[in-house]
């Protein structure tokens, strides 16, 4: 297989180390990167690649930590300390759920939405990017059929996230245990 000139050290990998989801994740990386840099460019220097599991899973109208955790595959505790972090930050809030009285609301504050403006204007960038090496047609159809795969196979490929993460042997404090209990 040619080099790439993402990553030149991709060509010194054996054959075998080169599988479809090591591609993907490559490039994937490479993107996130590029997405990344230029968010901090854009006045968004606290945002980190740890944010990207909430940012990329709750919608611009909210949500709520466990929906979160579902859509991510993530532990829900884990969740809760990207949340409280962005909340942090200044780019989430958090509000009574009307619909259950026990939950907390995740909305994005209008700094939150400008984040979201400008990690979708930087991913274009990086897709544009991405097309300048493999060629905007090939780009467009890797798109369409990862598009597909998505549209015909939601039950292989929709949901399932990485498995949730191994929970530590160590109890939270009593600190860190209410502080996550705000953002539930």
């Amino acid at each position: 297989m040619p080099p790439t000139s993402l990553d030149p050290t991709l060509a010194q990998l054996p054959v075998h180390g080169r599988t479809l989801g090591y591609l993907l994740r490559e490039v994937y990386g490479w993107l996130q990167q590029h997405v990344y840099a230029a968010v901090a460019a854009a006045g968004h220097s606290g945002i980190r690649q740890m944010h990207s599991p909430v940012l990329r899973h709750l919608p611009p109208e909210g949500g709520r930590v466990s929906d979160l955790a579902r859509k991510t595959g993530l532990a829900k505790q884990s969740v809760a300390y990207v949340v409280e972090d962005l909340v942090a930050l200044g780019y989430l809030r958090t509000e009574p759920d009307p619909e259950d009285g026990r939950a907390r609301r995740l909305r994005y504050t209008a700094r939150g939405h400008k984040l979201l403006e400008a990690l979708v204007s930087a991913s274009r960038e990086a897709e544009a990017a991405l097309a300048s090496v493999v060629g905007k047609d090939r780009l467009n159809s890797l798109r369409d059929m990862l598009e597909q795969a998505l549209g015909e196979a939601p039950q292989l490929l929709q949901g399932h996230a990485a498995p949730p993460m191994p929970r530590t042997a160590h109890p939270p404090t009593a600190a860190s245990g209410a502080q996550r209990a705000r953002v539930r």
